[in-house]
């Protein structure tokens, strides 16, 4: 064998070993009954969902799933994720008491304004943000940690400046103290207190 054709091997033998890792580290596609499960609940609205099958339909891993349907996935699941943490901040009460380094629940986060669109959030200003944590006491992370608030980060082109954008959720509790905002047109014209809404305590949230 001549050493122009061992290299040769030597290069397939690794691009072969390099294919089928590449292969076992793909995640493997879902059977046609989890698929069939995802595509319903895709066409349900979320609040009907059956109950029985959500932990089923939250187990399955989005990248097996075909191309078209990843990103309405990721949407559902994320809006099922929000639902949960607004339930069980309502059990808490009004007055929240949120650790001042409180963890921010991975699964109810999506850094993709599309996704967060499709999942039910609005966008909202830097003002309309100071003006909800200012009502509630509530610092931006207690704002993430207890309520809705994502933050996502974007850039202008590749090497523009990054900018953030904020979005909550159009159910969200806190997402009336946006719309009183807007409703007085930027200028505070009276003062929303005993309207009733969340806050946190001050020793909490600063």
């Amino acid at each position: 064998m001549s050493s122009t054709t061992r290299v040769v091997n030597l290069i397939l033998s690794a691009f072969l070993g390099l294919s089928l890792g590449w292969a076992a580290d793909a995640p493997a596609v879902v059977d046609k009954d989890t698929l069939a499960m995802v595509q319903a609940f895709l066409k349900v609205p979320t609040q009907n969902l059956p109950a029985e099958h959500v932990e089923q339909f939250l187990a399955v891993d989005p990248d097996s799933l075909p191309k078209k349907l990843r990103t309405p996935f990721r949407a559902k699941r994320l809006e099922l994720y929000t639902f949960k943490q607004m339930a069980d901040g309502k059990r808490k009460g009004d007055v929240r008491m949120p650790e001042k380094e409180c963890g921010i629940p991975a699964d109810a986060k999506s850094n993709s304004a599309k996704i967060l669109m499709l999942a039910g959030y609005a966008e909202i200003s830097e003002a309309e943000e100071k003006f909800v944590t200012d009502e509630t006491h509530c610092s931006e992370r207690a704002l993430m940690c207890e309520f809705s608030l994502q933050i996502v980060v974007e850039k202008v082109g590749r090497k523009g400046a990054a900018y953030r954008r904020l979005f909550l959720h159009t159910k969200d509790p806190l997402f009336g103290l946006v719309g009183q905002y807007r409703d007085v047109g930027r200028v505070r014209q009276t003062h929303f207190f005993g309207e009733g809404h969340a806050v946190c305590t001050p020793t909490s949230s600063r």
